[in-house]
């Protein structure tokens, strides 16, 4: 595969190698790659600087396509008109993103259900296929993470952005051509100015090869917050309590975990511990989402500042997990009357956007969030962001400089995140962003999408939809997280188990608990403990991938180097089987291996096929296996 990008410049076409090079446009206009590649998985990744070292301004820079590439595939047959695609055509499959911009989806599993689903585009009858996000977040409508493939063998594409991008796959007797990059750019760079576009990831796979596994043992390696970062935590976990509960609730919470010897990692804070607002203790009502952007403790709920809060969880063995939302505020506040040049707005919208291209804003972010870190020991930092960012972008870029406003926005946030993480080595991110928007390899590298969906902020969550985003999901991505808010429920709770898990069952105000729930709640967070080593590793689905409560979800994590691992099983609410049969993909079947299921702790040994009945409806098990 050639590594190639394109782009014009004065309005000439430039197609250039994406091996580590600089080309020079004109005296003092250049363009920098940074290639590497990583050839025990035949993979490359690469990245564009331009930059501008002269004393004038740059002429103009346009269609910037990071990725402009062949892939060299063999087609298996011509197209015939009036047939439909047959299995190893030329297909390029997707992968939802997060519903778009439509939070009303809490109210229809189906639609929920749809987010992380994949889609199969065949480019026979249409040889052009165009894809997008949308709302400037990475993985709004769509993911940024292609499955390129024809008569079998294939390449896995990754678009590293976190705001809006493009891609474009296009058949031609080669092969397919993959372009992608930033949506729009057409901009001049000012003198001894510098900046980066998308990264891009592909890899190569053939037909006798897991390509999910492959592609998720990538990433783990080299494009996660554990390869990229100096954390030693693998993912959170997390004990939820709403953020405007009053400290002393918070702490009376805090000593019940204690008292019962449940083991979380972080006592989570989420929204509504901020601002002077007067009615803040549930999460879907009061007036704490208007005091968003001013991020001073609401002393009324918590007098002491919260640090009272932070040293009863390190007293339990936790640390704080602290939500913040430092992108948004709303006009109207202290900070945005204070230094309206530091937001970017609107007219009739009353989000304003904190701009990380404006190096006084950017300070002012740093330190806050850098004084709550240190302040309260936090080691887990939640960001959230909860608005659509294109038009502030385009309302905000100079004339003949379309992009640039997005480009210092985005690559701000990076900076922010590596500062941090400097700063702070064991500092976990939580790039929550209204749950999954933010989800593209320079995310991964520095964060963990542990909300990976809002369908986890209902209270009642259907648990069969948190399922098959888990079945998707885990195609492609090792580190992940979920959360349930239902107590005494195992078959929810084990529904919602990933590389990060939350339990949100003691989290708001009008939540309870009694003796029998702690006690389940120690056994679920013991088993979690146990488990959540194979949660990385490598992932096999043997059940259904779409929302159906008449199938059963399976799915069977192991670890290659030591055969080992375990098979989760649910038999939906509506699932007329009583029984099914697996053959494991993590085991070899001229081996014998020991199983134990969890909960009747029976022990059996047996090849690598494995028989799981479950009399009851709605119900679930996990068996453990190793090599004897």
């Amino acid at each position: 595969m050639k590594k190639e990008f394109s782009f014009f410049y004065d309005g000439k076409h430039y197609l250039l190698s994406a091996e580590n090079s600089t080309y020079e446009l004109e005296k003092g206009i250049s363009v920098q790659v940074i290639s590497n590649s990583y050839t025990e998985y035949n993979a490359v990744e690469w990245v564009l600087y331009f930059e501008n070292t002269s004393k004038t301004d740059s002429k103009i820079i346009s269609d910037i396509f990071d990725c402009d590439t062949l892939l060299p595939l063999t087609y298996p047959r011509e197209p015939r008109h009036g047939f439909m695609p047959v299995s190893g055509d030329a297909c390029v499959i997707t992968m939802n993103g997060t519903v778009a911009d439509n939070r009303n989806y809490w109210e229809n599993d189906k639609t929920s259900a749809a987010e992380f689903n994949f889609n199969y585009e065949y480019l026979d009858k249409i040889p052009t296929k165009q894809f997008s996000n949308i709302c400037g977040r990475s993985s709004e409508g769509l993911m940024p993470f292609f499955d390129v493939t024809a008569n079998g063998d294939g390449y896995i594409a990754a678009i590293g952005w976190t705001g809006d991008w493009k891609a474009e796959f296009s058949k031609n007797s080669d092969g397919i051509r993959m372009k992608s990059g930033l949506k729009k750019t057409n901009f001049y760079l000012k003198p001894d100015e510098k900046i980066r576009t998308s990264s891009i990831l592909i890899m190569g796979y053939t037909k006798q090869e897991d390509k999910h596994n492959k592609f998720r043992q990538l990433i783990k390696s080299h494009f996660s917050h554990k390869s990229n970062t100096k954390a030693t935590r693998s993912g959170i976990m997390a004990c939820e309590l709403w953020g405007g509960l009053k400290s002393d609730e918070m702490i009376k919470r805090i000593n019940d975990f204690k008292a019962y010897n449940i083991q979380f990692e972080n006592i989570w804070i989420d929204a509504g511990w901020y601002g002077q607002c007067e009615n803040c203790d549930e999460a879907f009502s009061g007036d704490w989402g208007e005091h968003t952007g001013e991020w001073e403790v609401n002393s009324r709920v918590h007098p002491n500042g919260l640090k009272d809060v932070a040293a009863c969880a390190q007293e339990a063995g936790m640390k704080l997990m602290l939500w913040v939302e430092p992108e948004r505020a709303i006009k109207g506040t202290k900070i945005v009357k204070s230094h309206p040049e530091w937001f970017l707005q609107l007219p009739d919208l009353a989000n304003t956007i904190l701009n990380y291209g404006n190096k006084d804003a950017f300070e002012y972010v740093f330190n806050l969030l850098s004084d709550y870190i240190r302040d309260l020991d936090v080691s887990c930092y939640r960001q959230d962001f909860n608005t659509a960012l294109t038009n502030y972008f385009e309302a905000h870029d100079e004339e003949n400089r379309r992009g640039i406003t997005e480009i210092k926005h985005i690559t701000g946030m990076y900076r922010l995140w590596d500062m941090l993480l400097e700063k702070y080595p064991e500092l976990l991110i939580d790039n929550c962003a209204s749950g999954g928007t933010r989800i593209d390899i320079e995310t991964l590298k520095r964060s963990i999408p542990f909300f990976r969906s809002d369908y986890q902020c209902n209270f009642n969550e259907n648990s069969e939809v948190l399922q098959t985003h888990n079945s998707n999901i885990s195609a492609y991505l090792p580190y992940n997280g979920c959360t349930t808010k239902t107590k005494s429920d195992t078959y929810s709770v084990r529904s919602s188990y990933s590389s990060s898990w939350g339990g949100a069952f003691y989290n708001a105000i009008f939540q309870t608990m009694n003796k029998e729930d702690f006690i389940w709640a120690k056994t679920v967070t013991d088993e979690y403990r146990k488990l959540r080593k194979y949660f990385s590793m490598n992932f096999y689905n043997h059940g259904s991938r779409v929302f159906d409560s008449t199938s059963w979800a399976i799915w069977e994590y192991s670890d290659p180097q030591t055969q080992s691992g375990i098979v989760m099983a649910f038999r939906r609410s509506e699932s007329p089987f009583e029984q099914v049969n697996i053959v494991l993909k993590g085991a070899n079947e001229n081996e014998t291996y020991i199983y134990q299921n969890l909960d009747s702790g029976v022990l059996t040994e047996g090849s690598n096929t494995l028989t799981i009945n479950l009399p009851q409806k709605r119900s679930c098990t996990i068996v453990e296996y190793k090599l004897k």
